[in-house]
């Protein structure tokens, strides 16, 4: 073969070992499936998309919020597992498995429920387990509502997923939490509520500014005495008299009875004026029940604007 031939041979090897590597790297940026082969398209707050062929009918809540707002929607029978905190949520099948901790949960349990989809809190804790989950198929969907607005919109975007319409729920709630905004967004300084919030859910912390809670407060016409901090910590009794609240709010699942309140914080105006208040466990979180607590809230906090004396 003379030289020119040897050449174009080359030239044609080169061509075809470019061509099938090429090929190789848009097959490695491909999706692991077509999302022009499904029809429903999920966002999650990882900004990731997650495709479905269907609405999901076999689902696993991570998150009792997360299943209470399944069960608001009248969807579930769709449940087929629930974390610890999820199991004992009226409205719950009880023949839904209990998975326990997420954090501890068993793959190899949750794989067997087979479900379409799993709903899980996006959590920079649970980023290696999400990650697992996908490596082993599943489809995870992960939310962090972390305001009032927040929590409306996850409902609205679960019962998207669900094939529910949410917004007759949804815009109850609308209603419910604006009818208490307007009687307190143009209160003043002096005439918001100082408050302390302990939380049983946080092992007995408060909570400071930037949180769903403390966001709760000043929606029912509070100003939290701690406003000024950040994340959850336990208060120092002395830190809590010195800031003299005039409504204590802790969650009833708290195993301090009131009288542990009224003895330890006997020199505020809570105390002295019988205004210690017990809310809801599982109210003051990112669920449908989160109206309730801003409801409950307001009453305590300006009952002259909302029909109850204290």
């Amino acid at each position: 073969m003379n030289r020119n031939g040897l050449l174009a041979i080359a030239v044609v090897a080169v061509v075809l070992v470019a061509s099938l590597a090429a090929a190789m790297m848009l097959l490695q940026e491909s999706p692991a499936e077509d999302p022009g082969d499904l029809k429903l398209t999920v966002v999650d707050d990882r900004e990731k998309s997650i495709y479905f062929a269907d609405s999901p009918q076999r689902i696993v809540s991570l998150g009792s919020s997360f299943t209470e707002i399944i069960v608001a929607l009248d969807e579930p029978d769709r449940l087929v597992g629930v974390d610890y905190s999820g199991a004992s949520i009226e409205g719950v099948p009880e023949n839904v498995i209990d998975l326990g901790k997420t954090s501890s949960l068993s793959m190899e349990t949750l794989l067997s429920l087979e479900p379409d989809v799993v709903i899980i809190w996006n959590f920079d804790m649970y980023q290696s387990l999400i990650a697992d989950m996908e490596k082993k198929g599943l489809k995870v969907v992960a939310y962090y509502p972390k305001t009032v607005n927040d929590t409306l919109s996850t409902m609205e975007r679960i019962g998207d997923m669900l094939g529910s319409d949410a917004s007759a729920l949804v815009d109850s709630m609308k209603a419910r939490v604006n009818a208490v905004v307007e009687k307190t967004a143009n209160l003043t300084d002096e005439q918001r509520t100082r408050v302390y919030l302990e939380l049983a859910s946080k092992s007995g912390q408060t909570t400071g500014g930037g949180t769903l809670s403390n966001e709760l407060i000043e929606m029912a016409g509070g100003r939290n005495i701690f406003a000024n901090g950040t994340g959850y910590w336990l208060a120092n009794r002395e830190d809590v008299i010195s800031r003299n609240p005039q409504v204590i709010v802790v969650e009833d699942s708290s195993l301090r009875d009131n009288q542990y309140f009224i003895d330890t914080y006997s020199a505020t105006d809570a105390v002295e004026d019988e205004r210690v208040h017990r809310i809801a466990a599982g109210t003051l979180t990112t669920s449908p029940r989160i109206v309730e607590a801003l409801e409950d809230l307001a009453l305590w906090l300006q009952p002259e604007l909302f029909g109850e004396q204290t």
